[in-house]
């Protein structure tokens, strides 16, 4: 688009009266047509702050996710209290974006939605991002006052990273199904990670928003994308599936939509106590395992008899799991104490009896990344639903089995030290 037609378009009242709606008590902030950001703070209240900032270069609009009661006394430099005093609540803002393409975002966002609705939010946002994903907007009103005896309000960015991880969770394994479903099958997905499938989640596919920084910005809906020149369209629910991005060119667009709507107060306490909860939780297991796993040092190399039926099953040759089992394998036997040389040999052994067997050039392409890696990866855990069980190797024995679900093995480097 050139300056006149970008002009023209927010000149529009509906265009100002739809980005005004939205940008009430936030930070917003332009891009400008060569990418870069225009000054903040800034806030727009009238039709003339759009203008004057359109006809200053700005191309797109972005606006804080925190809801401020000045927002032009934000400083970079400034305290967490004195922000946590400014700030008069925060929108969840969920963003969904994929290099697979358009199709892979609406699998995300239709599983998220699932998520909303089974907690009986029902009054949820959507709009197309402008480029290649979506924007599910959740308003600040559907949130508890309080969580943990503290004011929401202060807690951020800690509850909407807890509720994000939290529907990420939710939705990770149907979306990976989605996912094989959409490309034909586990093998060509991993394809797209080039050989690298201990990466093989759906979040390397589809990103789904975690992370929130200081003064987090959106795009605001009917805000055009400076790189596409389409509009960031609020959406229907029943629009998602025959959605096409030439549905948001500047003319084709129906103005009047809204995307954070009213909705009944509270109404995602339920999905914020879960999340705050299952964090929690997650957080504990996750120092539980690492302090199990770090105990682990054998001074002489573990023999293959004490190996864990999942392993000692992989390394009777596979038919299926092959490439994750490269990764389970190498991670595996170098925390048992194993040299290059001698897993190398193993990896090629157990290779031949696989049908068929990997490629060769396959598994040394494995081997010289994992010998790049300055850090020791770990095998993955017994409840990663990618590996063991998928591909039916996961045979537990009483060993497995044994104490309670507080000492139970969680992954199958522990085996071998585990005491009867």
């Amino acid at each position: 688009m050139d300056r006149k037609e970008i002009i023209d378009y927010y000149k529009r009242e509906e265009v100002v009266s739809s980005i005004l709606e939205v940008s009430k008590d936030r930070e917003v902030g332009g891009t400008l047509y060569n990418g870069s950001y225009t000054k903040r703070p800034n806030v727009l209240q009238y039709k003339n702050d759009l203008m004057g900032m359109v006809r200053s270069g700005s191309v797109a609009f972005h606006a804080s996710v925190e809801r401020w009661k000045n927002p032009m006394k934000l400083d970079t430099k400034m305290r967490k209290e004195d922000m946590d005093r400014l700030r008069k609540g925060w929108d969840l803002i969920l963003d969904i974006d994929s290099d697979m393409g358009l199709d892979a975002a609406k699998l995300a966002a239709k599983r998220i939605i699932e998520v909303l609705e089974n907690y009986g939010i029902e009054k949820y946002g959507i709009k197309f991002s402008g480029r290649r994903g979506f924007h599910i907007g959740i308003p600040w009103k559907a949130f508890p006052m309080r969580v943990d005896f503290e004011r929401t309000s202060k807690q951020f960015p800690r509850i909407p990273q807890a509720v994000a991880a939290y529907i990420r969770k939710e939705i990770k394994s149907g979306l990976l199904q989605d996912l094989i479903e959409l490309k034909g099958s586990f093998h060509r997905l991993s394809e797209e990670l080039e050989g690298h499938v201990e990466k093989m989640t759906p979040f390397a596919f589809v990103e789904v928003e975690k992370d929130w920084g200081k003064r987090h910005l959106f795009r605001l809906p009917y805000s055009l994308h400076d790189g596409t020149w389409l509009v960031s369209y609020p959406l229907k629910k029943d629009e998602i599936d025959s959605f096409s991005m030439e549905d948001t060119e500047p003319g084709e667009v129906e103005f009047g939509r809204m995307f954070l709507k009213d909705v009944k107060r509270g109404c995602a306490k339920d999905l914020v106590v879960d999340a705050v909860n299952w964090v929690s939780k997650k957080k504990k297991h996750e120092d539980e395992k690492e302090e199990e796993v770090k105990k682990i040092s054998p001074t002489d190399p573990v023999p293959e008899k004490k190996f864990p039926p999942c392993i000692k099953n992989i390394l009777g040759g596979l038919s299926d799991g092959r490439k994750r089992s490269v990764f389970i394998l190498i991670t595996f036997l170098r925390r048992m104490g194993w040299d290059w040389e001698k897993t190398e040999g193993r990896l090629d052994e157990w290779n031949d009896k696989n049908d068929p067997p990997l490629p060769e050039n396959y598994i040394n392409t494995q081997v010289k990344w994992f010998k790049r890696q300055e850090r020791n990866l770990v095998s993955p855990s017994c409840d990663n639903d990618l590996y063991y069980k998928s591909f039916g190797v996961c045979e537990p024995d009483e060993k497995c089995k044994q104490g309670t679900d507080e000492i139970q093995i969680k992954n199958p480097v522990v085996y071998p030290f585990k005491k009867k």
